[in-house]
């Protein structure tokens, strides 16, 4: 027999029309996972499947499902969800993943730098807020299991890490503000190649941009 851990189990988790989630498929242990969630077990001739009522105070049942997700991924379940339920339990990571659109679509240095202040400001940007989050969950494991030492250490490891990255990429922002568009920096190299030549001498065509993709050596 292959142990269930060599392969990764499926569950399925739907919000129907009414409002209630379902989650079906998993083995035994993941259906204990539900239930501590607070999923109430069905069994009919629809079969078995776990279920949160619809009449549940959306706050409630969102965190109930974002709980149950949890323990379902640290157990290395594969959780699928419905269009529109997965992205309404991870907001923050949705806010990230503007942030990082907002990015690549910068069309200058200060557009970009603006952008990057929400992430990299060392008092009030998002990774300063991540590493001040899993601080903050070391201490608190600490808290929950005083005879626990591998999982805060761990936690404290990564906050450092985080931290350092912060002090590192803090000065980012300033440095991407001063950046022009490629196509600026060009018409302003071919200005000043102009400039040295005579009235009666033909005019240099612009410099174009340099071409996207990896650099290589000049042989």
């Amino acid at each position: 027999m292959v142990p269930r851990w060599e392969f990764m189990l499926s569950i399925t988790i739907t919000q129907q029309p009414t409002g209630a989630v379902v989650a079906l498929g998993g083995d035994g242990l993941a259906h204990q996972l539900l239930e501590r969630a607070g999923f109430r077990r069905h069994a009919d001739w629809h079969g078995l499947r776990h279920r949160l009522a619809a009449q549940m105070e959306p706050s409630l049942r969102d965190s109930t499902t974002a709980h149950a997700v949890d323990m379902l991924t640290a157990a290395r379940y594969e959780v699928r969800f419905s269009p529109g339920l997965g992205e309404r339990l991870h907001p923050l990571g949705d806010r990230i993943r503007d942030l990082s659109d907002a990015v690549r679509g910068a069309e200058g240095g200060v557009a970009l730098g603006d952008h990057l202040r929400q992430l990299l400001d060392p008092e009030h940007g998002a990774l300063v807020r991540v590493q001040e989050a899993v601080q903050a969950a070391a201490e608190q494991v600490k808290d929950l299991a005083p005879e626990a030492y591998e999982l805060p250490d761990r936690l404290e490891g990564a906050a450092d890490l985080l931290w350092s990255v912060s002090e590192d990429l803090k000065s980012v922002p300033a440095e991407t503000a001063s950046l022009a568009p490629a196509r600026d920096v060009a018409v302003r190299a071919s200005q000043v190649q102009n400039s040295g030549r005579g009235a009666g001498e033909p005019a240099l065509p612009p410099i174009p941009p340099p071409a996207a993709g990896r650099g290589g050596c000049v042989r």
